[in-house]
């Protein structure tokens, strides 16, 4: 976000991230249907190979349609990855006779991955202290990497009874008929703009705590990097609490709590200008690490093997396609305050909405 407002300013920034966004719309059900079809390790490796091209135009280019390409790119890496990584691990215990430890054993995963992801960070900010571009090539590097060992995996048992592409993907979507998968549908969307406007606005938020300004940015890229550091290990800590908050409050209750995190954050970042704010900021992680374990562990055992990535790649693709219409509105806006204000709008809106409907559905 950084690097595309010293480019551009705010208002392409936006727009390029709403590049982001519409095209994982593109390519999140077909990317679920693939790992649902032909197999969850092609598809991680092809993500791989969509990251590589992403952060090699990153590091090279300098003009808005390049960047834009590059984030096409990345957006394609990401829908191949979303809900597949999560599908292969269930996928895999599922095999072996033991989905049961699928909770426990993925809030493990993801408290070593945010340990790993607060190093990524702070080595980042490091390098954008340099050049806003190098920690591209630094990812250039990492997506490498993450072909080598993609290649290595091993695909599980696959079901070879799906029906045809359509009919399956029909079916996937009467699943809506559940009222518990309608619902986490609809909090996904809401969650997905609430989450991303406190991440991606926490980045120009942190400029003017620092006292710059937009057009000139100096140490926020450090400043950002130990923020985003601090929120990754905020996330692995919050694993913890995956468990007790689903046992005391249910599945809709967890979630429905964790949605009030970033309307605080963002309220507060559109009424103060000020370091105490940052905390609140923070605290978005541990709705983002609780979700992304809480989210796939109801929606595994209610969806059948063979269109489970395809269900949670839809439900993806609902809230980024709701995430990137919103940017190109807030991209019209101009002004960080006024975008401030209406994105504090937006989260309570959306936190009342999934509060009131989340008290109507039976968390089973």
């Amino acid at each position: 976000m950084l690097f595309f407002i010293d480019e551009f300013g705010l208002g392409d920034a936006l727009r390029l991230q709403a590049i982001y966004y519409l095209s994982v719309v593109v390519c999140e059900v077909p990317s679920g249907r693939l790992s649902d079809r032909v197999g969850r390790v092609l598809t991680l490796r092809l993500a791989a190979v969509w990251w590589i091209g992403a952060n090699a135009v990153f590091f090279v280019g300098d003009e808005f349609w390049m960047l834009g390409v590059a984030q096409a790119l990345l957006a394609m890496g990401f829908a191949f990855t979303s809900g597949t990584d999560v599908t292969l691990h269930f996928d895999t215990l599922e095999a072996l006779d033991r989905a049961g430890e699928f909770e426990a054993r993925e809030a493990d995963i993801r408290r070593s991955s945010l340990g790993v992801l607060a190093v990524a960070c702070l080595v980042g900010g490091g390098l954008a202290l340099i050049d806003l571009r190098l920690p591209f090539a630094a990812s250039l590097v990492a997506a490498l990497v993450q072909l080598v060992l993609a290649m290595s995996l091993t695909e599980p048992d696959h079901p070879d009874d799906a029906a045809s592409t359509g009919a399956s993907f029909v079916s996937v979507i009467g699943r809506l008929r559940d009222r518990l998968l309608a619902w986490i549908t609809l909090y996904v969307l809401g969650e997905v703009i609430a989450v991303h406007l406190t991440s991606e606005l926490g980045a120009a938020y942190v400029v003017r705590v620092v006292g710059e300004s937009l057009d000139e940015i100096d140490r926020a890229p450090l400043v950002n990097a130990g923020v985003a550091a601090v929120v990754a290990l905020a996330a692995a800590a919050a694993v913890r609490l995956v468990t007790p908050l689903r046992e005391r409050l249910g599945t809709v209750g967890a979630l429905v709590v964790m949605a009030a995190i970033p309307a605080v954050a963002l309220t507060s970042m559109a009424l103060w200008v000020s370091v105490a704010v940052l905390p609140l900021i923070l605290m978005r992680s541990m709705q983002t690490s609780i979700v992304s374990i809480l989210v796939p562990a109801a929606v595994a055992p209610r969806v059948d093997r063979g269109q489970r990535a395809t269900f949670l790649s839809m439900t993806s693709l609902i809230g980024r396609l709701g995430y990137g219409g919103t940017l190109l509105l807030f991209g019209t806006i101009g002004g960080i305050t006024e975008t401030l204000e209406w994105a504090a709008v937006t989260a309570v809106v959306i936190l009342v909405v999934v509060g009131v409907s989340g008290w109507l559905v039976v968390d089973e």
